[in-house]
This record gives structure tokens, sequence and C-alpha cells, in this order.
């Protein structure tokens, strides 16, 4: 079994979105600068005897171009080289090779190619797919990151859907391989993916539901861009508690300074 981690190019956001208070004011430092940091999409995909396993999909490359007109919080900076696609192609493997596709989340940045996978079991958190569409049949994402090309895109493929109630805490994908149920926190509900290799040890992504170290402390600090607080905390718990209990390298969703010591397709893999 082999596992890739694949570089799909860049977003941009003020970091208090990330780890919320990050440069509160002071009584001698009433007027901090805010930092504008870069931060890394990505999408793993496991190599097993049973098939290729996507975990997210990245985001669309129609997203890195934003209109005069428009502002945006967190741009997305890619090449036609670096998206979901031609990383995939590039490695020799095509739409249809992909067996089944773990959603951490609903977000632009990790749903943004879903549609190529209509051959695919689609996995994801039942809640958060429930209320996600209901805000699209509302035409209520607003500027936010759900965005309405990119359901309208899965939406038209007609995806085979396998949606994970709370119950699941873990859902067997193939031997080493499990979506995690996370809980409420940074959406509706986070779904992460716990990878076991006999060489390279074992591995759980949480995705967004940490987006870096800092988020993880001690103590848990919580982002400025949360849809739960008290969930928030809950999960990111439960996540340091699996990791111990499992011997599991956590793997954070936006975390540059650890994603650059992490090994990269196509040059390198975990086995």
């Amino acid at each position: 079994m082999k596992m890739h981690i694949l570089d799909l190019g860049r977003m941009y956001v003020d970091e208090s979105a990330f780890v919320a208070g990050i440069h509160g004011g002071t009584l001698r430092n009433q007027n901090p600068v805010a930092q504008w940091i870069e931060f890394p999409v990505t999408a793993t995909l496991v190599e097993s005897k049973d098939g290729y396993i996507l975990y997210d999909t990245g985001c669309n490359i129609r997203e890195s171009v934003i209109p005069d007109d428009e502002d945006t919080p967190s741009p997305f900076v890619s090449g036609e080289d670096a998206i979901l696609p031609a990383r995939l192609e590039k490695m020799g493997i095509r739409p249809s090779d992909v067996k089944c596709v773990v959603l951490s989340h609903m977000h632009c940045d990790h749903v943004g190619y879903l549609y190529l996978f209509k051959n695919a079991e689609i996995v994801v958190a039942e809640r958060e797919f429930a209320n996600a569409m209901k805000l699209y049949g509302l035409r209520g994402f607003g500027p936010g990151p759900y965005k309405y090309a990119d359901f309208e895109d899965f939406l038209a493929a007609g995806m085979n859907w396998r949606l994970l109630t709370e119950d699941f805490r873990e859902y067997e994908i193939a031997d080493g391989v499990k979506a995690v149920t996370l809980g409420s926190g940074h959406t509706f509900s986070m779904t992460g993916f716990s990878v076991s290799l006999p060489k390279s040890g074992n591995f759980l992504f949480s995705a967004d539901a940490l987006y870096c170290s800092k988020n993880l402390g001690p103590p848990i600090r919580i982002p400025g861009l949360i849809f739960d607080s008290v969930g928030y905390i809950k999960s990111a718990g439960f996540i340091a508690e699996y990791a111990k209990k499992t011997g599991s390298k956590i793997v954070f969703g936006h975390d540059l300074e650890q994603f650059v010591t992490l090994k990269r397709a196509p040059d390198a893999y975990y086995d």
C-alpha cells in the first residue's frame, strides 16, 4: 500500500481566521498588525489492493479568478499543472480508476473536482451533506466557502453517495483505511481520514477540524472562522485522543510549516 500527498496550490488568509485573537491588542501593543499567511490546498491518494482511495479533491481552478469588482478573504492561487486532474494524470491515474472519495467537508477547497469521480463511492458526513444541501436549495451560501458552481457540477454528474451518520466513528473503506467521524466544529460535521501503512506507520488527517498545530495546542485554540466553537473543542480533543490511541501522526488541514516537511507526490510517497 502507498500513500501519496498531493500539492494542489495555495490559498491566503488573515491568520486570525485560523487562530482567533492571535494578534489581539494589549496595553503596550494596542494596534497589532494583522498577518496575511499562505496555506496549502491538498488531497491524499491511497493506493491499496482494493483500488485507489482519495481524500478530498482540492479547489477548482475557476476559484483563482477574482473579478475586478469582487473581493475575497481567502484567494486561491494555482496553475493548470497543479490542480487535481493534472496531478492524477501525471501519475497515470484516471478519475474512473478511483473507487472511493472521502470528503472531509463540502467547502470549495475540498470539493472542487468531485464531479470527476462519478464512478466512485462518495463518503461524507450525513449532517454536513444535509445542511449544505439545504443551504444550496435555499440559495443561502452567500459569499462563504460553499460554492454554487461546485454543487451544480457534482449534482449534474450524479454521484454515488455514502452518508455517515453520527453513530459512525469509523467507517472501514479498505484494509488500513478508514473514514473517521469528527463531529461539528469547522462545519456542520467533519470527516477525518485514517491510514495505517506497513512501513511508515499510522496517519490521521484532520482537514479543517484542525487547521494547524496552533489549534491543537495545548491549550486548544479555536479559529476565527468557525461554525460551532463548543463542537470544535470537543472534536479537537477527540482527534488528540484518537491519535494517541492509534499511534497516529496528525496531519493538519492547512499547516504550511508541517506540509513542507511531508513527502509529496510525485517525487516521494509513504508505504
